[in-house]
């Protein structure tokens, strides 16, 4: 029983111990001796430093160097460190970064406090508002500020020393200037407006090799609306750096829109647009004998036959097309007889006369009265009229008159 007791405690004992031993290793500190030195090399007491970790989710630890321009600092082992200057006569521009700390001696270099104040103003000397600053110490991004109403824009602390500052605003040409930065600097910084052509193709991507299209409109809001021409392609003029949004629109065809981004040299755009959905229905006779069939034919915007469209009549499907596009039904009735054919989304109707074989025209049915012609009375040299029977002479009785004449006469003789 005694033995028993003594494993329980020592397993309480153990369960107790071990999370203590393990918190122990997990935070393990290592030292960090930090000596600030300033741009000649020369290290600075009375400099106020802190250490963070895990993106700034660890510490600060504070500290402040001695004469000799040390301030130890205890981090976690293995742990990513940046050391922050906070200091009025001193700063740098970005933290130090000591990468998986272990106890050892670092140099921070820092440099001497500065500002600038930046005033931008156009070519005929107005201020420029909101124009972006920015600022760059050898290739390293510090600052990202807009000018305010009066163009103005003052820097947050910085090192003292050489920058690139980048100046643009839309509608301008950018700017890029070196600087000095020492103490309080004001310096005012000069944008020139200007503008840069934009040439858009507008083709039909429907075909293999894709068709310019002629007539289309290129619109830019604010800027103005263009056509293209016969090779597809309208040029316009906008403001350097800034977006655009291009609608390009085209009778029949859908409306498409292209985000560009302009700089300041000549810029090409191809937009590839297609002709809106559609189908039409075509029958193959507008007239139709009732119980006879008529071939409907279905095809695209482009002509294309339509596949499996779905053909009604009065909502009854009546006919699917094949893979030409036909569709033969039946023309069950007479009169106006309408199809519709239903693809998707799209639909298209036509329609056709049913004729009755069995019905009668009336109009060929009234009897109409007919006249017979009587001939014209018209005297005739003899006194008589042409046509009429009776007695007088005629040209025939003359010539047999003459004929009997002539033989008695040579009887005589």
């Amino acid at each position: 029983m005694s033995s028993f007791r003594s494993a329980l405690v020592l397993a309480v004992v153990l369960a107790v111990v071990a999370p203590v031993g393990v918190g122990a290793a997990q935070g393990d500190r290592v030292t960090l001796t930090v000596t600030v030195v300033d741009q000649n090399g020369d290290p600075l007491s009375d400099v106020d430093v802190y250490a963070t970790w895990n993106d700034g989710a660890g510490g600060p630890v504070n500290e402040t160097t001695r004469a000799n321009g040390q301030a130890l600092l205890d981090v976690p082992e293995g742990a990513d460190v940046r050391i922050h200057v906070d200091d009025d006569r001193y700063i740098r521009n970005s933290p130090y970064l000591v990468a998986d700390a272990t106890a050892r001696s670092v140099e921070v270099p820092v440099s001497k406090s500065a500002s600038a104040t930046l005033t931008v103003r156009d070519t005929e000397g107005s201020p420029v508002e909101n124009a972006r600053v920015q600022l760059y110490r050898s290739g390293q991004f510090v600052t990202d500020q807009r000018t305010d109403a009066d163009g103005v824009v003052e820097t947050p602390t910085v090192e003292a020393g050489e920058y690139r500052v980048l100046t643009s605003k839309d509608g301008y040409f950018r700017n890029s200037t070196r600087l000095a930065v020492t103490g309080e600097t004001a310096a005012t910084l000069t944008l020139e407006e200007g503008s840069v052509l934009v040439t858009v193709t507008v083709t039909d991507d429907h075909f293999r090799s894709p068709r310019p299209l002629r007539n289309a409109s290129v619109a830019v809001p604010s800027v103005g609306t263009v056509q293209t021409l016969s090779d597809g392609e309208a040029t316009i003029s906008v403001p350097v750096n800034g977006q655009y949004t291009l609608e390009v629109t085209k009778e029949g065809y859908e409306t498409s829109r292209r985000q560009v981004r302009v700089r300041e040299s000549p810029t090409s755009v191809d937009v590839a647009i297609r002709r809106t959905p559609r189908i039409e229905l075509a029958p193959a006779n507008e007239r139709v004998v009732v119980g006879e069939t008529v071939r409907l034919e279905a095809t695209d915007e482009y002509g294309d036959p339509v596949v499996n469209a779905t053909v009604t009549r009065n909502g009854e499907t009546v006919g699917t097309t094949d893979d030409a596009g036909v569709a033969t039904v039946p023309v069950d009735a007479a009169g106006n007889v309408t199809f519709t054919a239903t693809a998707g989304d799209l639909s298209a109707t036509a329609s056709v006369e049913g004729i009755d074989p069995d019905a009668t025209d009336t109009s060929t049915e009234t009897a109409t009265e007919t006249t017979t012609p009587t001939d014209t009375e018209t005297p005739t040299d003899g006194g008589g009229l042409v046509g009429e029977s009776g007695p007088g002479f005629t040209p025939v009785t003359v010539v047999v008159a003459l004929a009997l004449l002539v033989v008695l006469a040579l009887r005589r003789r």
